[in-house]
């Protein structure tokens, strides 16, 4: 027999019914809040930033600190530029009709000299780290090219064709006293100083293809570092005088490698596509400026002294090149 229940049990029971729903929408909650993380790892929102982040971590931090001279023809003809070390606050120094090129700091930053073409061949100029004062110092109807400031800033290095071939020179940094330093049976180029200015450092093609080779500073002690059957060109000393940087071609195009400064341990530290050339180490000594191709046109590039953290410093249109950092001093520790 049915009864009906009490008046006083409804109370209970609906708030029973009520407590059982409540628990179903938690339960419900629960499941969606689980499966919210997954709907947005599988989609593209743009707040998910962790390639950026990777890129970022992986790159170079570029500095503002220090300068880097280069060559440039985003004006017409090639002419010397300066930017910061980050690639900001770019300034042309040089506005000749002709080309200007191979910028090379003084060791006390308030210098640069440069291969220029504006008097009808190669010739050696210098003038002062803001453009001023652009003075011709070899004045030779040969070919003088590839200027390297000696470490203690009295002298300059570079190579002359006025003997017949390209051979290694130095003069005072007046352009007085040009005087060769060793005869050459097939061309030197490509000049760096060691930094204690014990040494230099030049690629030679006496063996048919382009090696790199070190003198004494008075010419003498010549003793080849490179040996690959490959053409090895435009190499720079490292600030402590144990590596050389330099760029080879043993792998069909350029690329960077490093080496002990007596040639043992040779790495290769890029591997893109293009052609990298022109390193030029920053005076602390960790990272590298170079020139690169990968873009389908010239570029200054920075990268960690291990090859890691590529970055794009110039992203021009035109050819930019022959990197080279200023000495960090008072006088050039920021903007020009």
């Amino acid at each position: 027999m049915w009864c009906r229940p009490k008046v006083g049990l409804l109370p209970v029971l609906a708030g029973l019914l009520l407590a059982a729903l409540l628990l179903l929408a938690c339960e419900g909650g629960k499941e969606e809040t689980t499966a919210s993380p997954t709907g947005t790892a599988a989609s593209p929102s743009p707040t998910r930033a962790t390639p950026t982040t990777e890129a970022t971590a992986s790159a170079v931090t570029p500095s503002p600190v220090g300068r880097i001279a280069f060559t440039s023809n985003r004006e017409g003809s090639e002419d010397i530029y300066v930017m910061n070390g980050d690639g900001s606050g770019v300034v042309r120094l040089t506005d000749s009709p002709a080309n200007d090129r191979e910028p090379a700091w003084s060791p006390d930053g308030s210098k640069i000299a440069f291969m220029s073409y504006r008097d009808g061949n190669a010739e050696i100029y210098v003038m002062n780290a803001d453009g001023s004062n652009q003075t011709n110092l070899t004045n030779n109807p040969a070919a003088d090219q590839a200027p390297a400031w000696a470490p203690e800033g009295s002298r300059i290095a570079f190579t002359s064709s006025r003997d017949g071939t390209s051979e290694i020179y130095v003069m005072n940094v007046d352009g007085s006293g040009q005087t060769k330093l060793a005869d050459s049976r097939a061309g030197d180029s490509m000049l760096t100083w060691s930094p204690d200015g014990a040494k230099i450092a030049f690629i030679s093609a006496e063996t048919g293809e382009r090696e790199i080779y070190v003198i004494n500073a008075d010419g003498s002690g010549r003793s080849q570092l490179t040996n690959d059957r490959a053409d090895n060109m435009w190499l720079a000393w490292s600030p402590d005088g144990a590596k050389i940087a330099f760029n080879s071609e043993r792998h069909r195009h350029a690329d960077i490698y490093i080496m002990n400064a007596d040639g043992s341990s040779q790495a290769r530290i890029t591997t893109q596509l293009g052609e990298d050339f022109q390193p030029a180490w920053a005076p602390e000594g960790s990272r590298i400026a170079f020139t690169s191709s990968r873009d389908g046109n010239a570029e200054v590039y920075i990268m960690n002294a291990d090859g890691s953290g590529q970055t794009n410093l110039t992203n021009n249109p035109a050819h930019d090149g022959t990197p080279a950092w200023s000495p960090i001093t008072s006088s050039t520790s920021g903007a020009p």
